[in-house]
């Protein structure tokens, strides 16, 4: 079990909402304390809140891109390291079959290898 990350994802969840409860009670402050009247406010919300939804889209497509990212190098990696493993694999089998071929033959030089291939084509009946 990981806790640092069950830590941060605990403190972050408690950041947002700390966030979301300040910034609540900020807008109610806003409203209550504002100088200019109700239609200007309104308006002035209206542009802020569009504002902030651009902001947030455009740092979460920064996000996702960075992500993406990593998660293309990581699967890259992932591959190489899969076809590194599945070469050193067929390697060692090669070269394990080699050598008892070898030593098969060292114990009974009279023996031949099968073939197992014919020059007939097979039947289809």
């Amino acid at each position: 079990m990981d806790t640092h990350r069950e830590v941060d994802s605990a403190h972050s969840a408690g950041a947002w909402a700390a966030f979301v409860v300040g910034a609540a009670v900020g807008a109610a402050a806003a409203l209550i304390l504002a100088p200019t009247n109700g239609r200007d406010t309104r308006s002035y919300l209206r542009r802020r809140g569009n504002e902030l939804g651009h902001d947030a889209m455009e740092r979460g497509r920064e996000t996702l891109r960075a992500q993406s990212e990593r998660v293309k190098s990581a699967m890259a990696a992932g591959w190489e390291r899969a076809g590194n493993a599945i070469s050193h694999a067929r390697e060692q089998g090669e070269a394990a079959y080699r050598e008892a071929r070898e030593s098969f033959q060292e114990n009974d030089p009279g023996m031949t290898r099968p073939s197992y291939r014919t020059d007939s084509p097979r039947s289809t009946e």
